[in-house]
């Protein structure tokens, strides 16, 4: 039973380590590429079809890579999911620049992340690889021209709208601090989160056995402790039957029974 188990935990880990990971969020989408205070983000996508119908987690981060909000919904049966955001709450979008917005089911490493303009009071955000100002102004939204050092920022981004049929939002935000501070950067990944776990209790798994039966020969040792005689008591009551036997029998008178007992220290 041991040894069962050890290979199963063996199993277990080797299965982890050589599984294939492969894209949960296939595709991500925004209506248009600048926003400004109070104004929806419609992010739409969708999923290998393995994952139809399971939570997929939308995680936003401002300029400075800070997590801004962590929302979800459900992904459709058609492989689908729509995801509705709005900028009007000014503790979460405040900063002019670039957003990131990455789209995962499992692990973030496997999902897909898509960049987006942000301006508080509309103007056009200027990026560090624009060539020249002119070129930036000139390639707003879904203007931009193929080739264009602002097209190449958003080279994840389709800039067209995506109708998807059936998609309903259930997004719900993770809550931000009220004295106006951002919290940390940080993720979730389901996977670092498992795999230690599983070890752990693994680990507990062989603990629990070799307890069981240690335990166990204990037990049958001291039984058969309790159970033995020793040598002399066996052999003292092996001559008392005989001794009671022979003067059963008449081979032996009441005195020299007693004489005999005497002389075995029975009492």
């Amino acid at each position: 039973m041991l040894k069962l188990a050890v290979l199963l935990l063996l199993s277990l880990f080797l299965f982890m380590a050589f599984i294939p990971a492969y894209a949960e969020v296939t595709s991500l989408y925004t209506d248009r590429n600048l926003y400004s205070i109070d104004m929806s983000i419609f992010f739409t996508g969708t999923v290998d079809s393995a994952d139809s119908q399971k939570l997929v987690n939308l995680m936003i981060q401002d300029p400075n890579g800070k997590l801004v909000m962590m929302t979800g919904t459900f992904a459709q049966p058609n492989d689908t999911f729509q995801i509705v955001v709005n900028t009007n709450d000014q503790r979460q979008f405040y900063l002019k620049g670039a957003y990131s917005a990455t789209a995962f089911i499992d692990s973030k490493s496997t999902g897909k992340t898509i960049y987006f303009d942000f301006s508080p009071d509309g103007s056009q955000v200027i990026h560090a690889a624009t060539e020249s100002q002119n070129e930036s102004s000139s390639n707003v939204g879904n203007n931009m021209s193929p080739g264009s050092s602002a097209s190449k920022h958003y080279d994840s981004i389709l800039h067209e709208s995506v109708q998807i049929t059936g998609a309903t939002n259930s997004s719900q935000k993770i809550p931000l601090p009220q004295d106006g501070s951002v919290l940390p950067s940080a993720t979730y990944d389901v996977a670092n989160i498992l795999y230690p776990i599983m070890a752990v209790c693994g680990g507990g798994l062989v603990g629990f056995i070799l307890y069981k039966r240690k335990k166990r020969q204990n037990n049958a040792t001291e039984k058969s402790q309790q159970t033995v005689p020793t040598g002399d008591i066996a052999d003292q009551d092996y001559a008392m039957m005989i001794l009671k036997n022979r003067l059963a029998k008449g081979e032996i008178s009441i005195d020299e029974f007693k004489a005999t007992k005497d002389a075995l220290g029975e009492p």
